[in-house]
């Protein structure tokens, strides 16, 4: 309620009108805000300064004295004789408005943000205009402002931001992630099609997931809204994708956190049924499934039924969830679920919306999300 009673005082005072017949107010000595000195004021100064005369006397400080002054102080007949030895005259700056004048981040500047944002992506906007300070002192410090403009003229938006673990730049890790990329079976993937490759992971859903995180409102109010929470209470996924478009093929099972974790015996039984289904509909055909290094995908049970039956195996490097494909489509059914902000009260809301959401990316395929984490399009 307040904040439409202040949107109904801010549009009264733009839509009323003066009435009729008023007046504009008088404006006030240019030594008290006014407009400027005329020309014959300036005209005078000089005159008086070239000729020698005082420009400070008895007559002179009478008539600064009155009300309003007639004549500029002191301290203004300098300005105006110091404005002609570096200009050769002292006429009055033209009026602009109360807009500021601009200084642009160009040329070698220009490039050291770019390369800034390019190691320090996270860095909030006073760390970069300190990294432009400190790179050259004899220029001062450009504001937030011009900032802004030189990013949006490099085209960088904002983003939410991730964090990589650290033990991922590990040389044994980095290591592990350019095998995967560029050697061939069984120690990467480069002679492996991307259309016979199968990526899964799990991943956790609670009921707050649906709770929106930004709005709109007022300074003087929080943004707030009655939303569910349930601690420690959730759905786990686990759920895996073909990268082959002509299949559209996704499997995946859900269940509540109370039924227990990701035992050895669910991994088995939905690895099953996914080769169960691919020696039915594509009965000869090799396919490779890719996953994380979780204990159990490594176990040795789950890996003999993948090999057993014909297939392969690759895990990615440790900590770059990056590269898994799986990853990306969790945040999609993430975001998909802010629409059901006010549908989902319980578990099983929950899971009939995370059902609803699968089988509507099923459709459309998910071969999009191999090639944005790096697959090529074979």
């Amino acid at each position: 309620m307040q904040a439409v009673a202040a949107a109904n005082a801010i549009a009264t005072q733009r839509s009323r009108r003066r009435p009729r017949g008023t007046f504009q107010p008088e404006r006030p000595h240019p030594s008290r805000g006014g407009n400027a000195y005329s020309d014959d004021i300036r005209h005078d100064v000089l005159t008086r300064y070239h000729l020698g005369l005082p420009l400070q006397n008895v007559e002179l400080d009478l008539l600064r004295a009155a009300q309003p002054p007639a004549y500029p102080c002191m301290q203004t007949c300098m300005n105006f004789i110091e404005r002609e030895r570096q200009y050769g005259h002292c006429r009055a700056k033209h009026a602009t408005g109360n807009h500021q004048a601009e200084r642009e981040i160009e040329g070698e500047p220009l490039v050291r943000l770019a390369l800034f944002r390019l190691v320090h992506p996270e860095a909030i906007i006073d760390e970069v205009r300190a990294f432009l300070f400190n790179m050259d002192q004899t220029v001062a410090p450009y504001s937030t402002t011009a900032v802004v403009r030189a990013e949006k003229l490099l085209r960088l938006t904002q983003k939410k931001s991730s964090t990589t673990c650290e033990r991922a730049y590990w040389q044994v890790n980095l290591h592990k992630r350019q095998r995967f990329w560029t050697n061939n079976y069984p120690f990467g993937r480069a002679d492996i099609r991307t259309r016979d490759m199968i990526d899964m992971d799990e991943a956790g859903f609670k009921i707050e997931a649906t709770n929106p995180s930004w709005g709109k409102s007022v300074s003087w109010s929080r943004c707030h809204t009655d939303g569910s929470y349930n601690r420690e209470r959730k759905l786990n996924c686990m759920m895996g994708i073909s990268a082959d478009p002509a299949i559209n093929m996704s499997w995946h099972d859900v269940w509540p956190q109370c039924e227990g974790g990701t035992t050895l015996y669910r991994v088995y039984v939905f690895f099953e049924r996914i080769i169960d289904w691919l020696d039915a509909h594509h009965p000869g055909r090799v396919f490779c499934f890719t996953m994380d290094n979780l204990n159990i995908h490594s176990n040795p049970v789950i890996l003999h039924l993948i090999t057993s039956r014909g297939h392969r195996y690759l895990f990615r490097a440790p900590y770059w969830s990056v590269d898994g494909p799986m990853e990306y489509v969790f945040n999609t059914i993430h975001v998909k679920l802010l629409l059901f902000f006010r549908q989902i009260d319980n578990l099983t809301q929950l899971e009939n919306a995370l059902n609803q959401i699968i089988g509507q990316l099923s459709p459309n395929g998910f071969d999009s999300y191999f090639r944005h984490v790096g697959f090529p399009n074979t």
